[in-house]
């Protein structure tokens, strides 16, 4: 593999828009980087294919005082603040090729956070396409897509988690159920903190360089790099702004649905819910006699290039579901199209009757 020198910017605590703004800058203008920071203050995130008003409580993020964004990358709704560390890697599309494989990229973020996290003493592993765990509780949440021109690889390792702030701006059906999302947010992640480890954020920060130095590929090396461009601060300053736009945060509109609703004799309009490896789907579709009239397709997952859910969506209108399957199969072994642990039976189950 060809020699690389991947610059390194170290920035400790940023405001919070640049702490997403500047990777995003950086992909769209292909510059190389690994960024290592904190956001000075709390804010939420939301997923490429994420509709705003249907998976958060805007009211509670109005009320708290959060604000929030949407990223480029797909994945869930994450409540980010300065108890939690990021890094950033970004790698120009002629890095890594134009038929990169994911599996690839994400292990790099994967496994310099395991990397990390063991020179810290804690024992851990990666779980799945995207998690890094302590036993069988999340530590680190890390995502991988495309945005401009280069491939952006990003995560975080949690030092302290504010757990009632996410379980506030997280939309639950019932307000009675919040308590419950509370409890299985406390028994699905861990801290540091919470593992006995009172660490600064330079402490990790440190860690985490060591840990993803030792990931990359070989012939790839870290170099620290100065001041970042006048080009990249002027870009990301337009980029913080477009990314917490209203029409940029409230870009995905799901139709409204219920599990089933019959819209005349031969006509119903479904939602459906399915847990697969890569994340949660969720589909709304219309059957008209037996057939997809309409479909759309989001949730918490990742997709490679941001156009794959529609695109498939658009395969499977027309289409008997008994063929969902057999569509999704051939949709998903495209070499231009890539939704990591997501497979044509995860995509048949979302549109099971």
């Amino acid at each position: 593999m060809r020699a690389r020198e991947l610059p390194l910017h170290y920035l400790g605590e940023v405001p919070w828009d640049f702490s997403q703004a500047l990777y995003h800058a950086q992909a769209e203008l292909g510059e190389p980087a690994l960024n290592i920071l904190w956001p000075a203050s709390p804010y939420v995130c939301i997923g490429r294919f994420q509709d705003a008003e249907r998976d958060l409580d805007l009211e509670a993020c109005r009320r708290l005082g959060v604000p929030v964004v949407r990223r480029e990358v797909g994945g869930g709704a994450v409540y980010l603040d300065g108890g939690q560390v990021f890094y950033q890697l970004v790698l120009p599309l002629e890095w890594v090729g134009r038929s990169y494989d994911y599996r690839a990229l994400f292990a790099l973020g994967l496994d310099g956070v395991v990397l990390a996290l063991k020179r810290l003493g804690v024992n851990a592993c990666s779980r799945g396409a995207n998690d890094v765990c302590v036993g069988a509780r999340k530590i680190s949440g890390n995502g991988a897509g495309q945005v401009g021109q280069a491939v952006a690889v990003v995560g975080n390792v949690l030092l302290r988690f504010n757990y009632e702030a996410m379980a506030s701006v997280l939309r639950v059906p019932e307000e009675k159920l919040r308590d419950k999302v509370y409890r299985s947010l406390r028994e699905n992640l861990v801290t540091l903190s919470e593992l006995g480890l009172e660490l600064s954020n330079e402490q990790v920060a440190g860690a985490l360089i060591y840990g993803l130095r030792d990931s990359l590929p070989p012939g790839w090396h870290l170099c620290p790099a100065g001041s970042l461009s006048q080009s990249v601060l002027q870009h990301a300053r337009a980029v913080a702004g477009r990314l917490s736009s209203h029409e940029w945060v409230h870009s995905v509109q799901r139709p409204p649905a219920s599990s089933q609703r019959r819209l005349r004799e031969g006509v119903t309009l479904h939602e459906r819910l399915h847990k697969a490896p890569g994340g949660l789907l969720r589909a709304h579709y219309v059957l008209k006699e037996g057939r997809l009239d309409w479909a759309f397709i989001g949730g918490d997952f990742f997709a490679d290039p941001p156009s794959a859910p529609e695109l498939l969506a658009q395969e499977l209108t027309g289409k008997e579901i008994g063929e969902v399957e057999e569509v999704a199969a051939r949709f998903l072994a495209r070499s231009d199209i890539s939704l990591p642990g997501v497979g044509p039976k995860d995509i048949a189950a979302l549109f099971a009757p």
